[in-house]
């Protein structure tokens, strides 16, 4: 059976961004480029990948040209984008003190018994 992985944005963002390159998202995405593993994320996924892109232009960590290409990468990269059950996001969020977009990633993580690979520490302890 092959490895299933919820992801978040942070996570896709540290694949993506140059100045953010590191050796554990570049194996991840390595493996599942392969068909070695598998990664899903909530639909929200796109939107704060992309918005992560632009606001990294607006800060002049990339060119908006550069953005693009990254842009098109990512949605080469076919993540599937999986449904979540916002009543009970909505809950984690208020147990937890989250955004419901962190919530939403805790949520389908437990939901589908997925490690979370995310760069944040305190959601990825939420999800142990």
């Amino acid at each position: 059976m092959t490895a299933a992985y919820a992801i978040d944005a942070s996570y896709a963002l540290a694949f993506l961004l140059p100045d953010e390159k590191n050796t554990d998202t570049d194996a991840v995405f390595a493996r599942y480029s392969r068909g070695e593993c598998a990664l899903f994320a909530p639909h929200l996924l796109p939107f704060e990948a992309l918005n992560g892109l632009k606001s990294a232009v607006a800060r002049k960590r990339l060119n908006r040209e550069t953005a693009e290409q990254l842009a098109r990468g990512f949605f080469d990269l076919q993540i599937p984008l999986e449904e979540i059950d916002f009543a009970q996001a909505f809950k984690i969020a208020h147990q937890h003190n989250l955004s419901l977009y962190d919530a939403a990633y805790v949520q389908l993580a437990r939901e589908t018994r997925a490690p979370l690979l995310t760069m944040d520490s305190r959601l990825r302890k939420l999800c142990q």
